[in-house]
């Protein structure tokens, strides 16, 4: 499991294999993972190895130019490249998703692909704006809309806001749910606040945005509704829905996070000697023992994890839905990855001493990372309330 530092020239990458190209660009995004740490920003370096080897557009369909993989191969390339920082890994799972979801629902950005071009989107789908519809479109205004994750690499923000009618009033559904529509707008033409100041994942450009006033043309819009189906209900498209695809990347990117910890460990306590031990700390057993048992934690919820998300993936190819307890699995075997993160990555901190807090330190980047990681919204605890009932009833 050893991890190169040799740089490999992105333009001799061929492979159709996403996953190969990932490992092959991985020790250019190490190579700079520290300069994007200290700049709070992805260095061009990495940008441009990613966008070589086509990263960004793995998931969007072949016939607009990407790589149309299924979104369990995209997790193994997110974990590959979390491996090598972190931070990246973020900023290429946030984009990755985001790109493929807007070239699937929105009509004006699709067009982009079938004109040549290859756009990059970010951005939320919080509705923490409103919009005003007009002729060919919509008036947009928003306040700073936080966590645009991957907005150094994008040429595209998007967020979701309310509609309003002409008196300021929210336009309902009839069902009594405020209408709601997802937007794409040019990042030039975006209000980033560079307010991205934070101890981990300090460069997936996770900047506040938004806009002022702001005219989005109808085709660069869609209803936001469909996107997040109740479960077993059908949606459009032989994929898993947008609110499942998302909160899955973000167990890709903790795998790497475990990965890079236990390959650190295992390193640095390698015939290390340390005051009151009576063998180097890799031959004492208590060590021996732990690191055992974190091996096995990322072994087993690794494989748990991919097989939920490949039976989701296989089912919304026949039926075109999740069932209820697929959605709750989904919820449930994510978070659990993060928990189980925590506890290997804590783990390998631990045991590395003093060189988990130095600087430059893989490892204790990879602490940082853990902690921003797990503090996420969507893998917040709450989650496994809200998976349970479904889960327990499939025990009866």
């Amino acid at each position: 499991m050893s991890i190169t530092t040799e740089l490999i020239s992105t333009a001799d990458i061929a492979s159709s294999d996403y996953v190969e190209r990932a490992r092959a660009i991985a020790p250019v995004i190490e190579a700079h993972a520290a300069e994007g740490e200290a700049a709070g920003a992805m260095p061009d370096a990495t940008i441009g190895a990613l966008k070589e080897a086509g990263l960004f557009w793995m998931l969007v369909d072949p016939e607009l130019g990407g790589g149309g993989v299924s979104p369990d191969v995209a997790l193994e390339v997110f974990e590959v490249v979390a491996e090598a920082d972190g931070s990246t890994g973020w900023a290429l799972m946030a984009s990755a998703v985001s790109t493929w979801n807007t070239s699937l629902f929105y009509p004006g950005f699709r067009q982009l692909f079938l004109d040549g071009r290859k756009p990059i989107s970010c951005g939320t789908i919080n509705p923490l704006g409103t919009a005003v519809e007009v002729e060919g479109g919509y008036r947009v205004n928003t306040p700073p809309v936080p966590f645009g994750s991957g907005m150094d690499a994008a040429d595209w923000v998007g967020t979701t806001v309310r509609i309003l009618d002409d008196s300021g009033n929210p336009v309902l559904r009839e069902n009594g749910m405020p209408l709601t529509r997802a937007i794409r707008a040019p990042k030039s033409e975006t209000i980033i606040y560079g307010d991205w100041d934070v101890m981990g994942m300090a460069a997936t450009g996770s900047y506040s945005y938004g806009w002022n006033d702001y005219f989005v043309p109808g085709e660069f819009t869609f209803d936001s509704a469909p996107l997040v189906p109740k479960p077993g209900e059908p949606y459009s498209g032989k994929t898993l829905d947008l609110m499942s695809s998302s909160v899955i990347g973000h167990g890709g990117v903790v795998l790497g996070l475990m990965r890079r910890a236990l390959h650190e460990v295992a390193n640095i306590v390698e015939g290390k000697k340390r005051m009151a031990y009576s063998v180097p700390v890799d031959d004492y057993a208590v060590f021996k023992k732990e690191f055992v048992e974190a091996d096995a934690k990322f072994w087993s919820v690794r494989d748990y994890f991919y097989r939920v998300v490949r039976e989701g993936i296989a089912s919304t190819r026949d039926t075109e839905s999740l069932s209820v307890e697929q959605m709750a699995r989904i919820r449930q075997a994510t978070t659990h990855v993060h928990t189980v993160a925590t506890e290997v990555v804590m783990f390998a901190s631990l045991w590395g001493g003093t060189q988990t807090i130095r600087n430059p330190s893989y490892l204790g980047r990879a602490v940082r990372d853990m902690v921003v990681a797990r503090n996420h919204a969507l893998i917040d605890v709450v989650t496994l309330d809200n998976a349970a009932d479904p889960i327990i009833d499939s025990w009866k």
